[in-house]
């Protein structure tokens, strides 16, 4: 099913859902994040995360401030909207994200809107295996949080695998030229490990893996790593 929303209000979006955005180049980024984020500056049940790589979050909100044509210094003060930053370990990264959305919604707010982009092969940062472990484990790390999690894949960057094992498979939803749709390639968490991010093929080709046995039953799914031989 999709649609196109006259604006992106809490009611577009299942609740809680993770959402890609597809779009080309910067101009269609900037427009995507104002649109999706443009609901809750005026609403004072709504918050905002952003995060990314370092600098990503900065950049994000003079986007934003730009578009709505006036400073965000007084929400960002308030912690309305939260500025995180990105961790080159996928668990923290992941923690990164769930603490402030479990903040933001203990504090009451009906709504929190979180944005990051798509963190590809980064020098220095995560590799794309860990990238796509932590977006597959975002759906269960926001369940019973009031949370949309959207990630901005750009089509002018990416290679063709992050969208195909990213954007599609990682993703319960999709959010391209203004049209929300259910994602049909989603895979469910315990069906991505198995079914997937085992079996990459940069990975089968004997590179470093995950081994997906739980090293820790406080923080299930977390993984340790080997070297295939």
């Amino acid at each position: 099913m999709s649609f196109r929303p006259s604006e992106m209000s809490a009611d577009a979006f299942p609740v809680p859902s993770h959402v890609a955005l597809l779009h080309y180049g910067d101009e269609q980024l900037r427009e995507g994040l104002f649109d999706f984020l443009r609901p809750a500056l005026d609403d004072p049940k709504q918050a905002i995360y952003m995060c990314g790589p370092p600098g990503a979050s900065s950049s994000f909100l003079g986007y934003l401030e730009t578009s709505a044509g006036r400073s965000l210094g007084a929400e960002v003060t308030e912690r309305r909207i939260v500025l995180g930053k990105g961790d080159p370990d996928a668990d923290e990264q992941l923690q990164n994200l769930v603490d402030p959305a479990r903040e933001l919604s203990e504090r009451g707010f009906d709504l929190v809107r979180v944005v990051g982009p798509a963190a590809w092969d980064v020098p220095g940062y995560s590799a794309p295996e860990d990238f796509l472990w932590y977006e597959s484990r975002i759906v269960p790390a926001i369940q019973g949080f009031p949370v949309v999690v959207m990630c901005m894949y750009d089509a002018a960057r990416l290679p063709a695998v992050a969208f195909l094992y990213g954007a599609l498979e990682t993703h319960t939803h999709t959010l391209i030229n203004g049209i929300l749709s259910r994602s049909p390639g989603y895979l469910p968490f315990d069906r991505y490990l198995t079914e997937r991010l085992i079996h990459l093929p940069w990975l089968e080709a004997g590179e470093e893996r995950r081994d997906v046995t739980p090293i820790s039953e406080g923080r299930p799914g977390r993984a340790r790593r080997s070297r295939k031989r």
